[in-house]
């Protein structure tokens, strides 16, 4: 099986390629190859690489920015998509589309599932939404892979690394920390999401499925269990999401349940992976 995978530098297509190369044949494509928005760029690229699974893990996902740049979010994540869908179509190429925990509004108090009404609360969810239906559209035969919370190696060039880096540099920097404590996920680390994708894509699955951690908790509890798995007692405080203020307007709860397939692990144990294999911890 070929796979191009679009997005390969960043946190989650990086963690694609590096854990899915040696059981298919993995086909790395960044911006450089050929920019999402530009259609015919895109067009070329699938076409030459003749795969048998296009993943776009392409995102513009900066949510502040989102907020101010709601034409640029659209552009990158519902047009691009959409010029991603088409163009592996044409080539007879099965699709992966990944979408986020951010098309839901959070009034919910259980796992949202595949078939829960969405109603974003923000740009970038909205752009998400459309993003889903346009690709759907486009390439009925895709998968499109809701996920949340993500962390990973390679961190997001868009957001300037990651939850976690973030958590421990502020923690090491002695500066005073505030986390919010009503915002509930279930934080993911992109390589457990790599590693659960591939058998779903190897069966052939398409529609809509939720691929995240099991359990939720709040990025307050999250930065807890960082600080204490590595060992640190900073100046932190729980805030609410009042408090803590901001452009963006979020979920309160957007843990993903689903209906098609079992959850990942426990997203503890997947923040220990990550610090053990980032040498925050001992292996």
């Amino acid at each position: 099986m070929r796979v191009l995978v679009l997005g390969a530098s960043g946190q989650l297509g990086s963690d694609i390629v590096r854990l899915w190369s040696g059981q298919v044949e993995v086909i790395p494509a960044v911006r450089s190859d050929a920019d999402v928005t530009d259609a015919e760029a895109v067009r070329r690229l699938v076409a030459s690489a003749r795969p048998d699974v296009v993943v776009n893990t392409t995102a513009f996902h900066n949510l502040p920015v989102c907020e101010q740049e709601p034409l640029r979010t659209f552009e990158v994540n519902a047009v691009g998509g959409r010029n991603v869908a088409l163009a592996a179509r044409e080539a007879g190429a099965a699709l992966v589309q990944f979408s986020t925990d951010y098309v839901f509004d959070g009034s919910k108090r259980a796992p949202y599932v595949e078939s829960d009404a969405r109603r974003a609360l923000n740009v970038y969810g909205t752009s998400k939404i459309a993003t889903e239906d346009l690709v759907l559209q486009a390439h009925p035969g895709a998968l499109v892979v809701r996920v949340s919370g993500l962390f990973g190696l390679a961190g997001s060039a868009g957001k300037g690394g990651n939850f976690v880096e973030t958590m421990l540099r502020l923690a090491r920097e002695g500066q005073p920390i505030r986390v919010v404590a009503d915002q509930v996920t279930a934080p993911t680390n992109t390589a457990e999401i790599a590693e659960g994708l591939l058998p779903l894509v190897e069966s052939g699955m398409t529609g809509v499925v939720h691929l995240a951690a099991a359990e939720g908790c709040s990025w307050a509890d999250f930065a807890e269990a960082i600080f204490q798995l590595c060992g640190l007692r900073p100046d932190f405080r729980r805030v609410t999401s009042e408090e803590f203020g901001g452009p963006v307007v979020r979920p309160k709860y957007s843990v993903l349940g689903s209906e098609r397939v079992a959850p990942l692990r426990h997203w503890r144990l997947g923040l220990e992976r990550y610090l053990r294999e980032k040498g925050h911890i001992p292996a």
